[in-house]
């Protein structure tokens, strides 16, 4: 139980860092404020001179909608216009690694056993992380887990039931995310007015903003309308079918997680040691520091404009969510239902494996390694079910 209280107070003490380096830090280094001047004047902080700048504040035509859309449009749009090299780099490695936890986060509020309590509403929850902003919200959601989840709570061994969630829904993930988020992160991405025109930018960052919601529409579309019903005469049928898509959900968040980490250090280190390769003004964006490292939120730094702000808010948002989500993964891995379920050490957690995490965050990424801590934990319960079966047929 140590670390499982060890990783309730770390987890309840992010969420305060979050509202500091987000919100606090937000107002005093003068995004916050910049951002209600754009937004009231209806105007993009963009310094292309090849077409006009301004936006239809009346989004939806209802107030407040319009007022937060508005806000995160004039938020997102530096980010995402080509002209600030690092701020853009932070976000593509944070929505690449987003594939591996929001695989992991939408799973763990389908799991059985979880059905029903208020971590099982992730759609919900994810709306309000784009509203709020993921350091916020993440350690919150992950503290109220690691306090009501029989997965980490329970004193008895977790089984495969526990663990099993409805065939439709696991099996059309992938093509949930594919269609409600990564296309959508894909089209907004696109340079304008090469590929993109500005009115089709400006709506595509917005629909994006609701991917949470997408992401469920399309993985219901698939549930329904392209999942065969299918009947198990046994229950060791069942279970060896479920790991087995598990793997696959699994596979495939790291499959597009993984390269957007290394891709995005390798370009960040590229500018460091061949400097030759970059403009001047480009190895200064692109610089690790640059990427990766904001300033002091308690300190007295001002950003220059809203593309800065939004790069710092963006580099707070994506390093403690990341540390959120490594620790709730540390804790369900190697939870004390984990560890009653099988006599393998390897459900114990040492200084050896703690080195092997900080391994697997330097080379996969951070949401990328609890990740695969879920995986493991997955694998381990239904590995043991699987002895328990084979020994009942002997």
């Amino acid at each position: 139980m140590a670390l499982l209280n060890i990783s309730r107070i770390a987890l309840t003490g992010l969420i305060g860092l979050g509202v500091a380096s987000l919100h606090l830090f937000g107002e005093s280094n003068g995004l916050f404020p910049t951002i209600v001047d754009f937004r009231t004047r209806g105007i993009l902080p963009t310094h292309h001179t090849w077409t006009k700048t301004t936006f239809d504040t009346s989004i939806t035509g209802f107030d407040p909608p319009d007022g937060l859309l508005a806000t995160l449009l004039v938020f997102f749009w530096p980010l995402l216009d080509g002209e600030n090299p690092a701020a853009s780099l932070i976000s593509f490695v944070f929505a690449g690694q987003t594939v591996a936890i929001w695989s992991v986060y939408v799973l763990e509020g389908w799991r059985k056993i979880n059905q029903g309590r208020v971590i099982s509403f992730t759609t919900i929850w994810g709306l309000v992380v784009q509203a709020i902003g993921y350091a916020v919200i993440g350690p919150l959601y992950l503290t109220i887990y690691l306090f009501t989840s029989p997965l980490v709570t329970s004193s008895t061994p977790l089984t495969p039931s526990a663990l099993t969630i409805q065939e439709g829904n696991l099996s059309g993930l992938p093509f949930g995310i594919i269609i409600g988020f990564i296309f959508p992160s894909v089209l907004m991405a696109l340079p304008t007015p090469s590929v993109l025109s500005l009115t089709s930018k400006v709506t595509a960052i917005l629909v994006w903003q609701a991917f949470p919601f997408w992401t469920t529409v399309y993985n219901y579309i698939w549930r329904f309308a392209l999942w065969p019903k299918i009947e198990y005469t046994k229950e060791s049928d069942r279970l060896a079918n479920q790991i087995s898509i598990l793997r696959n959900v699994y596979k495939f968040g790291l499959a597009l997680s993984v390269p957007a980490h290394i891709a995005t250090w390798t370009i960040s280190l590229s500018a460091v040691a061949f400097p030759s390769l970059f403009t001047t003004a480009a190895q200064s964006e692109l610089h690790p520091a640059s990427v990766f490292l904001p300033p002091n939120p308690f300190g007295d730094a001002k950003s220059i404009d809203i593309a800065q702000g939004s790069k710092w808010f963006i580099q707070y948002d994506y390093a403690i969510t990341s540390t959120a989500y490594v620790i709730w993964a540390i804790a369900s891995r190697y939870s004390k239902s984990v560890k009653k379920a099988t006599k393998d050490q390897s459900a114990s957690l040492d200084a050896l494996a703690l080195v092997g995490i900080l391994g697997k965050v330097a080379l996969l990424g951070p949401f990328a390694t609890a990740l695969t801590l879920i995986w493991e934990r997955d694998e381990i319960i239904f590995a043991q079910a699987g002895a328990v079966e084979e020994k009942k047929t002997s």
